[in-house]
């Protein structure tokens, strides 16, 4: 084989491999824009109780406490996981508003609570807690959009009963869209990986005390 055509394959082979990590590229945001920025989502209904996945930042509590006000549910159910979280405020502002909300006696049962471990999948846990618990049935749970079908997943792995998720947009994507379109694939990887409602990587074990 002559010089020349090593380097004719070469230069192909480099086009073919460019071109398939386009279209890697091109599928994974087709993918994206429909799994994560146009997800399915439930019409608020009347349910057992609402839970605001963390954190509680100013834009999602607003919509909750609008929620809960019109009816939605008797219980209000807010996570507080760790600081440095997704959000509009930084810091211990999420528990500040968190701690407020607990405090408040807004007409309806609030219960507020720190994931253990600090993720969605902490959440799910603790929902599953909460329904045995309290014999819930029904449950409605407000995310950010494009939060919404990893959070369905590692929720309805922990509930059993019915779940209502319902969405609300931030005026901007705090992440901005394709980091919020590769953090939320790089959360289903971990989900797949651990498969149970309760099963950790092993080199990231539940903090359970």
């Amino acid at each position: 084989m002559t010089g020349t055509t090593r380097t004719g394959l070469r230069a192909r082979w480099a086009a073919w491999s460019a071109a398939s990590v386009v279209a890697l590229g091109v599928v994974w945001l087709l993918v994206g824009w429909i799994v994560f920025q146009h997800p399915r989502t439930e019409q608020p209904a009347r349910s057992d109780a609402l839970l605001v996945l963390g954190p509680p930042d100013r834009t999602r509590m607003a919509e909750a406490l609008r929620l809960m006000d019109a009816g939605l549910a008797p219980v209000l159910v807010v996570a507080t996981p760790g600081t440095g979280d997704l959000g509009d405020d930084p810091g211990e502002a999420h528990y500040t508003r968190a701690e407020q909300t607990c405090a408040a006696d807004p007409g309806y049962e609030v219960i507020c609570f720190r994931p253990d471990p600090s993720t969605t999948q902490g959440e799910a846990v603790r929902l599953r807690e909460l329904g045995e618990q309290r014999g819930w049935e029904h449950v409605s749970v407000l995310t950010y959009r494009q939060h919404v079908a990893r959070s369905r997943l590692l929720l309805t792995r922990c509930y059993a009963g019915e779940l209502d998720v319902l969405a609300f947009d931030y005026p901007s994507v705090p992440r901005g869209l394709l980091r919020e379109f590769a953090y939320q694939s790089g959360g289903f990887v971990k989900a797949w990986l651990t498969p149970g409602c309760d099963q950790q990587l092993p080199w990231r074990p539940k903090s359970l005390d």
